[in-house]
């Protein structure tokens, strides 16, 4: 059979955020997965609760959050109803916000689902989730053997030119719009200012030779928000890491939002499957 958990954890700013669990009661239990959602992204959207069953019915247990600065509320919406924190949303608080998460796997799923395989971590980030869990793993104490992004860039800013900087420096903030929504979503003059003072910190340049842990690249050959030089520049700077192309996917892999089929779309299983091999050699 398979449950679902769901919790409320707070994290960067002692700010309160939505996290769940998916596990099998029937599986062997192998580990778990701690899985980062991508930027203007959440832990419901699309496909990654039937990612998460997948997951689950291979043993390995499924914890997915939104990060306490993603914009999303503690309600059941699809919709952003908090860009007043998206709006300060930073690297250092993702970072934060994982670190929480890592601590409540440890502290205290441990002890009230003793059934669930706590000692085998293997993180997976999405997108600028997939940024943030590297530099989680490269930078924290972290009990994570394993690491995977899918579809996640080497400089997820890099679309953000001179012009638009310009314009975020002179009004103090600067709005990207969600196509879904058609939200238009503030990002405050902190954001720049913190990518900025922290350009070092935030870099995943020569990354390898600060990842102490197995890592796999996923990516898709048809992938629009993150193209191949992206994938390209992970590879050159983790030297170490495994690699895996998906040909012709694109950015969230066959799948959309709203997402009812209980089949995953052929670009996501190849994905969940590569993803699931690698945590279990």
């Amino acid at each position: 059979m398979i449950e679902n958990k769901d919790f409320v954890l707070k994290g960067a700013l002692n700010e309160p955020f939505k996290a769940d669990i998916t596990y099998s009661t029937d599986a062997e239990q192998k580990g778990l997965v701690l899985f980062c959602h991508g930027f203007k992204g959440f832990k419901d959207w699309g496909s990654w609760s039937t990612i998460a069953k997948y997951f689950a019915e291979n043993g390995l247990a499924f914890l997915k959050f939104n990060f306490s600065h993603s914009g999303m509320g503690l309600d059941d919406s699809d919709s952003f109803t908090a860009l007043e924190k998206f709006a300060t949303n930073t690297l250092k608080k993702e970072v934060e916000d994982i670190k929480s998460v890592e601590n409540f796997i440890h502290n205290e799923l441990a002890t009230d689902f003793p059934e669930i395989n706590t000692k085998n971590i293997t993180i997976i980030g999405h997108s600028k989730g997939g940024v943030s869990a590297l530099l989680y793993c490269m930078q924290e104490d972290t009990q994570i053997k394993k690491v995977c992004t899918w579809a996640s860039p080497f400089d997820f800013h890099r679309s953000w030119n001179s012009k638009f900087i310009k314009k975020w420096k002179a009004d103090g903030v600067q709005y990207i719009k969600n196509a879904r929504t058609n939200q238009m979503m503030p990002l405050a003059i902190e954001v720049l200012n913190d990518l900025e003072s922290n350009s070092q910190k935030y870099s995943l340049k020569e990354g390898g030779k600060k990842l102490k842990i197995p890592y796999l690249i996923l990516q898709g050959t048809n992938d629009p928000a993150v193209p191949m030089d992206e994938y390209n520049a992970l590879k050159k700077n983790f030297l170490k890491a495994s690699t895996h192309l998906i040909e012709n996917a694109n950015h969230v892999f066959g799948a959309a939002h709203p997402y009812t089929s209980e089949v995953l779309p052929e670009h996501t299983q190849e994905l969940v499957s590569t993803t699931k091999d690698f945590i279990l050699d």
